[in-house]
């Protein structure tokens, strides 16, 4: 009772006393609402994973593995029509269901382990404090604009889930975006906060599952900690989730849990390409550990993998390729600006923080043993020499440091070390991106997102001069998500992509070809406008070449009207 009732005083003090954060009746009128509906939200999660792995009650695991399948059937019902009548009672029967699988939780494959320690547990509690205040931020990094948050609120604005060929990234697999559907055909781009908040019960889940496999709390620290992890927690990132559902299916495996192994397959698939690899080495090192597939665990494959295949069908129906878009000649460059990187780079990068490995994660990788921990670090090792985002490096490393061997005394110290240097990147980078302000009140939600994405100011000029029924065409910004107005626009690095869709032959061909798709404006903004430290190449490959620039400077000369021009921007009226 002493330990709780500190506990209580403490956060009063940390939320009332200090200057720099927000008062608690100001934190709950603002988070008030969005908790609300991403608590929903997450028993219609642990629902659909308490009705994917037969009952089995496991909070932590049903919503890993129930997060994308969820996101997935609200997907197939959007491939009809979106609207409140669709989306709400798919959140109130699943959220039901979660509810109700709460009672007589059991705490299923937790068994005893190593102690938890002060530090460790300390250095958690700060990266979950740090997650918590970006989680109440509005939406302001660039995959989140351009793509996660971006690709299901253009649907919610069509009616339903409509193919985007300008944006390759709306060919991902897109279970874990769907699910932010609800939130966004209630709240409009408001339900970007109540994304972030699911995205952290995510990460506390997948930090439960962390614990599991040896419950040492220095490995499981020097995991959570890593700036690639850590930084993401509260933004509508897939990272978290990939790694929780490889997790959940490595432990599957080697628990001979046939529902869950189907689960956790069928939730990989639908959530990321990243996790192929990962299961193809489980799956060979569970199938060399047991010389042949028993008949009911191979059932168990073959239904995780069919139906983790709504999105790789999706993309064969509309493109003949099952992973576009990939292995197209306009496909995105995997390495995009990591092209050349060092290893140091991997480690602590100035200008991507977010993006960072971490020390501590090569440091743990170390004490791994056994033939799956090793498989994964060599294919983790390979894909870093070929350079790709450090972010997709996260599985390969982060399961053979949770599978490591109980580190002695000394490595202890080490990733003490590495965990506390960690500890300073996170929170100088919290403290630079300004939520400090934002939950004090300092500044407003429009201020805030001035200052992180400067191209809201292009986008809210743009949005005031657009009439209701308009569908504009964007060229030069990969950030669609802020538009309130019905957009086409590329993802980023999609510049080859929209230059393509622009070398219509001819002028008369473009505009045919714009009027064909509904497009009845075009949005020209001049040059990519000022993005926050680190970003500085996001925009590096939205040029669009001489070709697709002369056919459309031809076509708006010919077929447009200027209507207005705001900011950075020009928009065009097409007649």
């Amino acid at each position: 009772m002493r330990r709780i009732l500190a506990i209580v005083i403490a956060v009063y003090l940390l939320f009332v006393l200090l200057d720099r954060f927000v008062l608690v009746p100001l934190l709950l009128q603002r988070i008030a609402i969005p908790l609300l509906f991403a608590g929903a939200g997450a028993l219609a999660c642990v629902g659909v994973g308490f009705f994917t792995r037969r009952g089995a009650r496991d909070f932590a695991l049903n919503f890993v593995v129930g997060y994308p399948i969820f996101g997935t059937i609200c997907f197939l019902i959007a491939l009809l029509q979106i609207s409140k009548w669709t989306m709400v009672p798919l959140v109130g029967i699943f959220g039901g269901v979660g509810l109700l699988s709460l009672w007589a939780h059991s705490r299923a494959g937790e068994g005893a382990g190593a102690p938890l320690r002060a530090f460790p547990v300390i250095a958690i509690a700060l990266v979950a404090i740090s997650a918590f205040l970006a989680a109440q931020a509005p939406p302001t990094t660039l995959d989140e604009l351009a793509y996660h948050l971006a690709v299901p609120w253009t649907w919610v604005k069509e009616g339903r889930a409509v193919e985007l060929p300008l944006n390759s990234h709306s060919y991902f697999p897109l279970g874990v975006e769907s699910a932010d559907l609800p939130f966004l055909t209630i709240l409009g781009t408001g339900g970007g906060v109540p994304s972030h908040l699911l995205h952290l019960f995510a990460a506390a889940a997948v930090t439960l599952l962390l614990f599991r496999p040896r419950r040492d709390a220095y490995l499981v620290a020097a995991i959570v900690t890593t700036p690639a992890l850590a930084l993401t927690a509260g933004w509508s990132l897939v990272d978290w989730l990939v790694l929780g559902e490889a997790i959940a299916l490595v432990m599957a495996l080697e628990a001979d849990d046939t529902p869950t192994v189907a689960a956790a397959l069928a939730a990989g698939l639908l959530t990321k390409y990243t996790f192929i690899p990962v299961a193809a080495i489980a799956l060979v090192v569970s199938f060399s550990r047991s010389g042949r597939l028993k008949p009911a665990p191979t059932r168990a494959l073959l239904f995780g993998v069919v139906a983790g295949s709504v999105f790789f069908i999706r993309n064969l129906i509309l493109t003949g390729n099952p992973i576009a878009p990939f292995l197209t000649s306009l496909a995105p460059h995997v390495a995009h600006y990591r092209a050349g990187a060092f290893l140091s780079d991997y480690i602590f990068d100035g200008r991507f923080i977010d993006e960072s490995l971490g020390a501590s994660m090569l440091i743990a990788c170390t004490l791994a043993v056994g033939l799956l921990s090793w498989l994964l670090i060599v294919a983790g090792v390979s894909l870093l020499l070929a350079a790709p985002s450090a972010r997709l490096l996260m599985p390969f490393f982060a399961i053979p440091s949770a599978r490591a061997l109980e580190p002695s005394r000394t490595m202890r110290v080490v990733l003490a070390i590495a965990i506390a240097t960690q500890l300073f990147l996170i929170g100088f980078f919290t403290d630079r991106s300004e939520t400090f302000a934002l939950l004090a009140g300092n500044v407003s939600d429009e201020e805030y997102l001035i200052r992180a994405r400067p191209s809201t100011v292009t986008i809210a000029a743009l949005d005031a001069a657009l009439p209701p029924d308009s569908k504009t065409l964007v060229i030069g910004l990969s950030e669609t998500f802020w538009f309130r107005h019905r957009v086409r626009g590329g993802g980023n690095f999609d510049g080859p992509r929209v230059s393509r869709y622009l070398e219509a032959g001819s002028a008369d061909a473009l505009f045919a070809r714009l009027k064909h798709d509904g497009i009845t404006h075009v949005a020209v903004i001049a040059a990519p406008p000022p993005t926050a430290v680190g970003k500085k190449l996001e925009e590096r490959e939205t040029s669009l070449s001489q070709a697709a620039q002369r056919t459309l400077a031809q076509m708006l000369d010919r077929y447009a009207s200027s209507l207005t021009a705001r900011q950075n921007a020009t928009l065009f009226a097409l007649r």
